[in-house]
């Protein structure tokens, strides 16, 4: 008699169980491959760049001169490019490693409104976050499903100077669409003859990394105007983003730390580091790959998704009053908070839970 007569129960068991383990399989050599790829290579990469480069200058001196020539010659031919449109690219932008990383979060951008192409965006990326996960799947990967959701845009994002300095990590950011948040890139990108440029910035910096928690919603914003006087300058609209779930995949060592002075130490060395040198050994605890109860490298494995607002229009001027700033300042905030009021409860923030800005 066949299984099925037994209405499949004892094969279907046996094929779950063997699904479920083959998933399980295949799902922990994804997390694997695009932790190691992205967060790996992005924490631990400028160390293993130097422990590699003076291990080959030992066993191989006249190869490791010849590659080094040749690199300080591409980097001399490439020095302006961080500020002036990088050089993306879609197979980059198409790596498995960023499918995985969307399948890992089960993620998903919220669209709120059209954003036309026939206008310039400038951004704002909130929160932070330790790492900006959310920025960089959803500007950055195709697999984040953005090019079907705004048609037409071209997605750039604008990031500290630091992370330019370390060989491989520089063009992989590039490749990405990645640039140095300075005027000089960010007026590069929204001068081009054609419209549809859309650049991301994380408005809050390190400064809002440093009040990444668990559960809160901290952001940096209350005195951030250089973005605001941008946006009037060249005349781009600005579009509030957040990313629900940001603050909730890495927990800081300075929520671990009993000890406050201790905690504000840590974070401002962190920062400090991280800016001026472009990486910072890990002051932040996720998963573990090998369940090891102390964590990893590996982020919480939480609901992590980005909604993208209306777009604020600004019409362009090149001498706007303080008031002026002031006011379109205050209008991002208030459709900032209202996209955070509007749709927190769909991720499990309570009534009460509120954006505090500082």
């Amino acid at each position: 008699m066949s299984a099925k007569a037994f209405d499949g129960k004892y094969s279907d068991v046996n094929t779950e169980e063997k699904a479920t383990v083959s998933h399980a399989i295949i799902d922990w050599f994804k997390i694997t491959g695009w932790v190691t790829v992205i967060c790996g290579f992005w924490v631990f990469g400028p160390a293993v760049f130097i422990g590699m480069s003076a291990y080959l200058f030992y066993v191989k001196f006249n190869l490791a001169l010849a590659v080094l020539a040749i690199y300080l010659c591409w980097y001399y031919y490439t020095r302006d490019w961080p500020e002036s449109g990088c050089m993306p690219m879609d197979w980059v932008r198409d790596g498995f490693f960023y499918r995985w990383e969307c399948e890992y979060f089960n993620y998903r951008v919220v669209k709120t409104a059209e954003l036309p192409a026939d206008r310039n965006y400038i951004i704002g990326s909130h929160p932070h976050g330790m790492i900006c996960l959310g920025m960089a799947i959803s500007f950055v990967a195709h697999a984040s499903g953005m090019r079907e959701l705004y048609p037409g845009l071209k997605r750039w994002t604008a990031t500290i100077p630091g992370q330019f300095l370390w060989p491989v990590r520089r063009e992989m950011m590039m490749c990405g669409g990645s640039g140095i948040v300075s005027k000089r890139n960010l007026e590069w990108i929204l001068r081009q003859k054609e419209t549809g440029q859309a650049v991301t910035i994380v408005v809050g910096g390190l400064s809002e990394m440093m009040m990444t928690a668990p559960g809160k919603h901290r952001l940096k914003l209350k005195h951030r105007h250089g973005f605001i006087k941008l946006a009037l300058a060249e005349g781009a609209n600005l579009v509030p983003m957040y990313h629900f779930g940001e603050n909730d995949t890495y927990t800081p060592v300075t929520g671990i730390c009993p000890n406050r002075l201790r905690n504000m130490q840590l974070a401002e060395s962190q920062a400090h580091l991280t800016n001026r040198f472009g990486f910072c050994f890990p002051c932040h605890v996720g998963s573990s790959l090998l369940g090891l109860p102390w964590g990893g490298l590996v982020p919480h494995r939480v609901r992590l998704e980005t909604v993208i607002g209306a777009p604020i229009h600004v019409e362009k001027n090149a001498n706007p009053t303080q008031e002026e700033i002031d006011g379109l300042h205050a209008t991002y905030c208030e459709k900032l908070i209202d996209i955070f009021e509007k749709h927190k409860t769909n991720y499990g923030i309570g009534p009460e839970e509120r954006i505090v800005l500082y």
